[in-house]
């Protein structure tokens, strides 16, 4: 990555419109809109009684000079007013903040997850070699910071603006004309106390773009470096078992020493520019108090102000400073906004760029009652021919076991049944009305009961007899009695424990078409004899092709489809065989 690319240029701006536009032109924007003047409304009254606070120094400071009880006391009762108004405003602006952070992020997450799931794309993203690190991430920590960094930024920005205009009025206003003489010239500078801080604040922000002008990039890398070692310590706690077995304690810690040492290097980067901000921060904002005071002392000694004026003068030089300073003082929030921005834009582009990528192996229908396979070639990513030129018809009620050695091509062809292998080109045809699953060797189990694994992915209701009754067929009766407990079931199940719960969605789904990928490969002959009669037995109407290597598959299926590798160059072809067993 380069640094170019993390500066506040014109790409920034595209990207962040890119970001920003969706939700505030979405169905929620009416909504969006009225938070947004709410808290406007409070920044403006939080303004507000800051100047009135301001005035009331003046005040305060000038009766203590003249002795005079009566404006004393009356000032100090128009502070507690202000107080109140004030706490009132910073109170609301914080509630209506949250409220709008929390609605945009939700947006925020609805759609991305959406465009993320959606048309398999988290799976394209991996075959296509689209992808981008931890995406998991992006979607639960940068979908956080966005909205609440962009809106502090803007109510950061409007109130500094605002600050600026109302307390620069005041400035100017206490000026009055300031006069250089310079040999027989006399030069006179209007508003002198506002053009002071203009400059000092235009010095100092020049100043911190220099020297943290490498911090957004070093941000970038340490969200990066981070979620990898995050994620690195997930898998470690998700193989513990195999690691344990392989006594590979010792190689996971060097790698996770490795992956530390990335982070630690590059926060010593980020220390060493945020200590050099912090140096010269501390030390701008104490002069600026300092200074203020200075250049009024002008006034002060030319008794043109008493001394509540030059307090007046000190605070209002504070605050304006304090508002052209904006990107002084705020520096590293604005570089840590800059890289979530574009870490989202990152995940957009590769997310559009995997949608936008249309696989030319056509999944359709039609009204028969067969699947039809045509003129379909598989393609490895590198373009090397995997499978080459398959016309098959399957019928409805028939039976395939796909066979042949492993890396020919019989797990793709399941995927690009499935519509996920984006590489070849051909048509497969099912029926309008087929109910399809597909069953992977691995077992997928989400968190949750035993009964929301048995249904995965359904959500339907499901009584618990039926259940009962499918846990029996399955040979996992033994877990009846907890199939309403929350637990890790991948973790408190074996490998054929798991592919007896997978099986068992056949049973609850009742599909028309059964692509089963080495779905019984943990099991032993005689469960995976009882799983195949069961499941015939059960669904005598159903499709099924199967993808194994055990030879007491073949009594379970009408047609045996070889696969074999041919001597033509890189190609291999599928080969029909008649055998029926």
């Amino acid at each position: 990555m380069e640094n170019h690319t993390l500066k506040f240029n014109r790409q920034f701006f595209r990207d962040f419109w890119n970001l920003l536009k969706p939700y505030w032109f979405s169905e929620e924007k009416y909504s969006a809109f009225m938070l947004l003047t709410l808290n406007i409304l409070c920044i403006i009254g939080e303004v507000r009684a800051s100047v009135a606070i301001n005035n009331f120094s003046k005040d305060f400071y000038d009766s203590l000079q003249t002795f005079n009880k009566t404006a004393l006391i009356t000032s100090l009762w128009h502070f507690v007013f202000i107080l109140i108004a004030l706490i009132i405003a910073v109170g609301y602006a914080t509630y209506f903040n949250g409220l709008l952070c929390i609605r945009w992020r939700r947006w925020l997450t609805k759609n991305y997850l959406q465009k993320w799931l959606g048309n398999h794309n988290h799976y394209r993203m991996q075959i296509l070699g689209k992808n981008v690190d931890n995406p998991d991430q992006r979607i639960s920590e940068d979908l956080d910071k966005f909205p609440s960094s962009t809106l502090a930024a803007f109510f950061m920005l409007f109130h500094s603006t605002l600050t600026m205009v109302t307390f620069g009025i005041i400035l100017w206003n206490l000026s009055g004309d300031f006069s250089i003489p310079i040999g027989t010239w006399n030069i006179t500078i209007h508003g002198y106390l506002f053009w002071c801080a203009f400059l000092y604040a235009a010095i100092g922000t020049w100043m911190t773009g220099w020297i943290g002008k490498k911090l957004a990039a070093l941000s970038y890398q340490q969200q990066r470096f981070n979620a990898d070692f995050r994620y690195s310590l997930v898998r470690f706690r998700e193989a513990s078992e195999q690691i344990a077995l392989y006594r590979g304690e010792n190689a996971e810690n060097e790698n996770f020493n490795s992956e530390f040492k990335n982070i630690f290097s590059n926060f010593m980067s980020i220390l060493t520019i945020s200590k050099r901000l912090t140096f010269f921060n501390n030390g701008y904002n104490t002069v600026s108090f300092i200074f203020g005071l200075t250049i009024a002392i002008p006034l002060y000694l030319q008794k043109k102000i008493q001394l509540g004026g030059m307090m007046q003068i000190s605070g209002a030089f504070s605050r304006v400073i304090g508002a052209f300073s904006i990107f002084v003082n705020s520096f590293s929030f604005f570089a840590d906004w800059r890289s979530v921005i574009h870490r989202l834009t990152e995940f957009n582009k590769v997310i559009d760029s995997v949608d936008n990528t249309h696989a030319d192996i056509k999944i359709g229908h039609h009204e028969h009652e067969t699947v039809f396979v045509n003129d379909l070639n598989l393609l490895l990513p590198d373009g090397t021919m995997l499978v080459k030129k398959i016309n098959y018809v399957l019928q409805q009620g028939e039976t395939y076991l796909l066979n042949g050695p492993s890396g020919v091509g019989k797990s793709t062809l399941l995927r690009a049944f499935a519509g996920l292998w984006p590489y070849g080109n051909g048509v497969v045809t099912f029926p309008v009305d087929s109910r399809k699953l597909f069953l992977p060797q691995k077992p997928y189990l989400p968190l949750g009961t035993l009964k929301d694994a048995l249904l995965y992915p359904s959500k339907e209701a499901v009584d618990d007899e039926t259940m009962l009754h499918v846990l029996e067929l399955c040979n996992l009766l033994k877990f009846y009695p907890q199939l309403h407990e929350t637990k890790n079931w991948s973790k408190e199940l074996s490998l054929g424990e798991q592919q007896l719960i997978a099986f068992s969605r056949i049973f609850i789904n009742k599909p028309t078409i059964i692509f089963l990928d080495e779905a019984t490969s943990a099991l032993d002959e005689a469960a995976e004899d009882k799983l195949y009669a069961s499941l015939i037995e059960f669904l005598p109407n159903a499709t099924i092709v199967s993808v194994g290597h055990r030879s007491t598959l073949k009594k379970f299926h009408n047609q045996v489809i070889e696969f074999s590798r041919h001597e033509d160059g890189h190609a291999v072809l599928g080969l029909v065989s008649e055998a029926v067993v």
